[in-house]
């Protein structure tokens, strides 16, 4: 009779505890998933917060928690994860009643790019394990890796002669709208400079200096083509990132400098380019325009996508072409440039099995970038 009524009671609880999970278990639960930043450069390290909160009487002792985001976000702890094509985690724990529980899972930044987390999942068993419950829990998470800057020990000597080009062109080219201020007059200075109503209150010859030309830009190409049936991957960041280096440096100088390139934008597969500007937040969009290029999606050919803008530059213009692709339209594109007078510098990144073959006439115009090992 003993043995009966403890199986009767089991029986009871049983049925009890399934009615209570099946019923409440997700009842004021919540789960929220935060990176430590919304932006790193590739190679840093973040924090990814999880945090459940159990809010009610019913404990879950038996609850996981599952979302999926991009391989390259390398997680440090690779325990209940599985990698394939995406990084897939599932974490098994236990939460009691009225308790909120934070896991902290540390990882690197391998690659730049534009991460999202959309969803996570929470599966709920009850104490004896007969069913699995699951709610989806939308999420809008989002991380910017940006392309990790070349080493500028390396770039320093062809940035500053690129940089002396573009100032020369700056100070022969001097905007008459745009008015900076009043000084002296000096013996070299002409007549139409003389701002003869400062000189008439001052008693001595006074001039207007003018800013330089508004219009001067530096003008990034990327080309992420390949000139053979290989991607070279390892081409096509290094040239990212040389582009972001540039950049960054002409931006800190106050020139204005704009981006073109036949990468497309994970997010809408539109070829990215981004207009000329200066100042922290432009290196911020070019940062993230870069990070967003998404060198798995098809990549057009690279002339038919720059040459109207590369030909419509305007003599204060500076441009930089960034591309291993070295076939015969690039050069023919080059020498056009060449032919209408335009200052430009073909920076081509080279490895073991992509080798500068460009013609000689080019050369006096080219910078080889051997990919560091």
């Amino acid at each position: 009779m003993i043995i009966l009524s403890a199986m009767l009671g089991a029986f009871l609880l049983y049925l009890l505890q399934n009615y209570l999970y099946h019923k409440f278990w997700n009842k004021n639960l919540s789960v929220d998933i935060n990176f430590s930043e919304e932006k790193a450069v590739e190679g840093e390290e973040l924090i990814l917060y999880e945090t459940i909160i159990n809010k009610k009487l019913l404990p879950l002792p038996i609850l996981k928690v599952k979302f999926m985001t991009s391989k390259y976000l390398y997680f440090l702890d690779f325990n209940n994860s599985i990698v394939t094509d995406n990084y897939y985690r599932n974490d098994l724990i236990s939460i009691m009643m009225y308790q909120k529980l934070t896991r902290s899972l540390t990882f690197k930044c391998s690659h730049r790019g534009y991460f999202t987390i959309s969803n996570a999942d929470l599966i709920c068993s009850d104490l004896f394990i007969t069913f699995e419950a699951v709610e989806n829990y939308n999420m809008d998470l989002r991380l910017y890796v940006y392309p990790k800057p070349v080493d500028y020990a390396r770039l320093q000597a062809p940035f500053n002669k690129m940089l002396g080009t573009v100032l020369t062109k700056r100070f022969i080219n001097e905007d008459p709208f745009e008015f900076r201020s009043i000084r002296e007059y000096q013996s070299y200075d002409t007549l139409k400079s003389v701002n003869w109503k400062a000189s008439a209150k001052t008693g001595s010859l006074k001039v207007n200096v003018n800013d330089y030309t508004s219009s001067q830009q530096v003008k990034i190409f990327i080309n992420l083509e390949s000139d053979s049936i290989w991607k070279h991957e390892d081409l096509q960041e290094e040239s990212i990132r040389l582009a972001v280096s540039i950049a960054s440096a002409f931006i800190n100088q106050g020139i204005q400098t704009s981006l073109h390139t036949n990468g497309r934008d994970n997010i809408t597969h539109e070829i990215l380019n981004i207009p000329p500007g200066s100042g922290i937040n432009h290196i911020k969009a070019i940062n993230e325009l870069l990070a967003r290029i998404d060198t798995s999606l098809p990549i057009p050919a690279f002339v038919p996508v720059i040459e109207e803008n590369c030909l419509q530059s305007s003599e204060n213009d500076y441009l930089i072409f960034i591309s291993f692709y070295q076939k015969e339209d690039i050069q023919r594109l080059l020498f056009t440039a060449l032919n209408n007078k335009a200052d430009f510098t073909w920076i081509v990144p080279t490895n073991q099995d992509v080798t500068l073959k460009a013609d000689g006439k080019l050369m006096p115009y080219i910078l080889p970038w051997e990919l560091a090992p």
